[in-house]
């Protein structure tokens, strides 16, 4: 089995600019700007306002921006999501808030782990 690559941006921590991770990256913290990686994972009480690619995403803080992912996009009970999503299936817990639009892939999107 290979082993993923694990990054964590702790609470407190603040990223801004253009952002690619092998692997998974986990966002407690803040995040700006534009971010790649194969999957997300944001914990409650992060805020991430970014464009962002990945192969899969799990939102559980606050969001704003554009969404493209491959796979499965989750947005957990606490999530607060504003953004223009493209995604390959979409999951939304009882008490998610989604505010934005949702458009079907005219292709099947694509994550390309090579650009990374």
């Amino acid at each position: 089995m290979k082993e993923k690559d694990v990054s964590i941006i702790n609470k407190g921590c603040k990223l801004n600019g253009t952002l690619d991770f092998k692997g998974y990256l986990i966002v407690a913290g803040t995040v700006e700007g534009v971010l790649n990686a194969e999957t997300v994972i944001t914990e409650e009480g992060s805020t991430i306002k970014a464009d962002v690619t990945s192969k899969n995403l799990t939102i559980a803080g606050a969001f704003e921006g554009n969404i493209t992912v491959a796979g499965r996009l989750t947005l957990l009970s606490t999530s607060n999501v504003q953004a223009s999503i493209q995604c390959g299936s979409l999951v939304v817990e009882e008490g998610g808030i989604f505010n934005g639009r949702i458009t079907p892939p005219s292709s099947p999107p694509t994550f390309n782990e090579d650009n990374l």
